[in-house]
This record gives structure tokens, sequence and C-alpha cells, in this order.
């Protein structure tokens, strides 16, 4: 066997075990993710394994003291840096050691910028204190770091990286993680971590620990609804983000925006939903359809294409 042959099977082991990752811990991911061409649904699934590991660096191992992780963490940012700065680093020899063997192919495929990273790695190292966002701005600053980046890298990786485009990302990257904290609010505080704004709130008349244990049903419901809009706000400053996405990819980034869409209809018609002990979701058959109706959106306009090229 050849060694171009041997590397050949270990860089598909390694982007197969990134696709495992996406299917068994990101769902909502997973079914847009499945109407990619092969070779950007290889790369999505290993940004998506980077991401997550950083992600478990911080939260994962509840064993572990603030200082362990941050010294794991700025391990991982060196590895990463390694992978921009020098194309033949050794591989760690841990469990991490296929997301950086499927990370250098995706390198070489897309140019991708090493800010953005930076910016995930950056996120993850404020969320190993207890963290309470004072302001509107404090928190597009997180969201910008934990999810804008994953926009961007995606709009680049589905073909558009003109500023116009990385800017349409940004704001969809702050709608989706909005999105997330509603959802997320009660796991969050578990955490020490409340992301929403602590000026908001009050204005509201409300703590975090009264909207969770949803003290004033009325008022509770009010603050949530504002923040629904809030997050609506972001989805609508991103519109036309696809049309300028290769045509593909389109139909991936529409039903992942579907999908988180979909959640903030739910929080908005059941504001309490968000101060109950089980997650806001979606079910498969909800999200399998949404990725039906991006599949058939897709051939309906490639159908439009070709007939107008007749």
């Amino acid at each position: 066997m050849s060694l171009e042959t041997t590397t050949d099977g270990l860089l598909d082991e390694a982007f197969n075990a990134c696709s495992a990752d996406v299917k068994h811990r990101a769902r909502n991911f997973w079914f847009g993710l499945r109407l990619l061409p092969p070779d950007r649904f290889e790369s999505l699934c290993a940004v998506y394994a980077w991401m997550r590991r950083a992600d478990d660096l911080a939260d994962g191992d509840e064993s572990l003291n603030p200082g362990d992780r941050r010294r794991q963490i700025e391990l991982y940012r060196a590895r990463t840096r390694g992978l921009f700065e020098n194309d033949s680093i050794e591989e760690p020899d841990s469990d991490e050691h296929y997301i950086f063997r499927a990370m250098r192919e995706v390198l070489h495929r897309h140019e991708l910028q090493e800010r953005d990273f930076e910016l995930v790695i950056e996120g993850q190292l404020s969320d190993l204190e207890p963290c309470r966002m004072p302001d509107r701005d404090e928190l597009l600053v997180y969201c910008d770091q934990v999810a804008s980046t994953v926009g961007r890298i995606c709009a680049t990786i589905w073909g558009a990286s003109d500023p116009e485009s990385l800017r349409l990302a940004t704001e969809r990257g702050y709608s989706l993680q909005l999105t997330n904290i509603l959802r997320d609010i009660r796991e969050d505080l578990g955490r020490g971590r409340v992301y929403l704004p602590a000026d908001e709130l009050a204005d509201a008349g409300l703590d975090i620990e009264a909207l969770v244990a949803w003290r004033d049903s009325e008022r509770c419901a009010a603050f949530i609804k504002e923040q629904v809009e809030r997050a609506r706000t972001h989805y609508e400053a991103s519109l036309g983000l696809e049309s300028r996405l290769d045509e593909s990819c389109r139909s991936t980034s529409w039903a992942m925006t579907e999908i988180y869409r979909s959640l903030l209809d739910k929080i908005d018609r059941r504001p309490v939903v968000v101060s109950l002990g089980q997650r806001v979701s979606l079910s498969s058959l909800r999200k399998f359809a949404i990725a039906w109706g991006a599949r058939r959106r897709m051939r309906a306009g490639a159908s439009l294409h070709r007939e107008g090229k007749r």
C-alpha cells in the first residue's frame, strides 16, 4: 500500500469521526449539513468538531478547576495556531488528533481567517468564570465570539467571503446565539452564567432568579417576548445571505436558520417554556420536514435557473 493511499485512508477516517460528532451531538445542524455537497459537508463537520472540542474543554470535565481548564484551552489554541502557521505541525497524540488532521485539509481547501478561531477560544475562556452580562453591547461581543465567528466561517466555505456577505453572516450568528440563550436560560444559570443583559432585566422589574422561577407571569412573558423580538431583528438584518452563497449551499443555510427560527417562534408562542426543566426543542419529524422543504427549494431554484438559460 502506498503512503498516499494510507494518508487518504487516515483522512477519510478523520472526516468520518467529525461527521459522527455532528450526528450524535448536534442534530439541529445535522439535518441541514446533510444537504451540502460532500466536500463542503466534510469541511463543516470538521469545523463543528473543532468548535465542539473547544466547548468541551470549557464545560466538559467538571472535575477540573478553572485553572486546569484554562491551560487545556491555551494548549488547544497553540495547536490551532500551528495549523495556520506551520503546515507540517505534528498532530497531537490525543483523542482530538482526528480533528486536527481533518482541519488541516479544510484549511487547504478554504481560506479561513485565523482571527475567527482565536475569537472562539476567547469566548470559551470567558466561560470559565461565572458570567453576568451588564448590557447588550457586551452580549453582542460574546455572541460574535461564539456564534458569528461560525457564521463567517460557514459563509466562506459556502462561497461568500466578501465584506457584505461576512456582515450578513455576523448578523445571522447573532440571531442564532440569541435564540440559544433564550432556550438555555435555566441551564446557563446552573453554571453561574447569565447572558440576558442585566440592565434590560432591571428595566423590566426582574432579576434572573425571578425570571427562572416565573414569579410574575405577565412581566416575565413580556420580557421574553421582547427578547424574542430583539433576536428577530438580527434574523431580518441577515436577509439576503443565502442569495450570495454558492447555489449548492443555500438550502443548508436556509434549513439551519429555519430550525432556529422555529425554536424562537415556539418560545414566542409560550414564553413560560424557558423556565421549565425541559429544553425547548423541535421534533425530529419537524426538523426532517424543514430539511425536506429546503431540498425542494434547492431543486426548484435549480429548475428555474435551467429554464432561464434556455
